[in-house]
């Protein structure tokens, strides 16, 4: 008896394995950069909570079937993926074909990487990009609006991250239950997160800090 996967096989578990991997590790540090924003801003924590209290009863926990009705939590996810870019410059494209893209020419075969930090933080675009505002995605009624997200940290188009519904789900799920479930404080005398300390590189990140979570008395 063989011990080996057939071609087709071997190439899907390839394709598995390339989703799983990215995925699992590029959401526990997307989800590093949040907790360290909402550290640092008591005010959209105490605001998720009280949403969440107000439409999720305490003897459960959240699930996406209650995303629609947390909009300034969804919110929050979003703000914080548009300002901390988990790959600023995207993965690299080539161009299959000669293209010209306004007064570039670019050869078939060309290796192409998009700075979508730099988009995602447009000050023509966002007016104070480099300020945690979560309300930026909602209206005067508090509703999410979708028109008013133009980031792009999942990139754009045909080759668009596809493992942007798994992390915006995972994220979601995760950050719902820990603002249910618990208050967020520094342990001992530790400083707040120095947020101009972030690893650069490929991948974006925060550097260490500690963080304690304290069981809060939900509704």
């Amino acid at each position: 008896m063989q011990n080996h996967f057939p071609q087709d096989n071997e190439v899907t578990f390839q394709c598995l394995a390339d989703f799983l991997l990215p995925s699992t590790s590029g959401t526990a540090v997307q989800l590093s950069m949040l907790l360290e924003r909402l550290l640092l801003n008591p005010a959209v924590v105490k605001r998720m909570q009280q949403e969440i209290d107000e439409v999720v009863d305490s003897d459960r926990l959240p699930t996406l079937n209650d995303r629609v009705n947390l909009p300034y939590t969804e919110a929050t996810l979003r703000e914080c993926l548009r300002i901390d870019t988990l790959i600023p410059s995207g993965v690299v494209h080539r161009a299959q074909q000669n293209v010209n893209f306004g007064e570039y020419n670019i050869p078939a075969n060309t290796l192409l990487l998009f700075n979508l930090d730099s988009m995602n933080n447009q000050i023509d675009v966002w007016n104070d990009p480099y300020t945690f505002r979560p309300d930026r995605f909602l209206d005067e009624t508090g509703s999410l609006v979708l028109s008013k997200d133009r980031s792009i940290s999942f990139s754009a188009g045909k080759r668009e991250c596809p493992g942007q519904t798994y992390t915006r789900n995972t994220m979601f799920l995760i950050v719902a239950t820990l603002m249910q479930r618990f208050n967020l404080s520094q342990t001992g005398s530790d400083p707040l997160p120095d947020i101009s300390r972030r690893r650069t590189g490929l991948v974006y990140g925060p550097d260490d800090f500690w963080i304690q979570f304290v069981p809060r008395q939900t509704i």
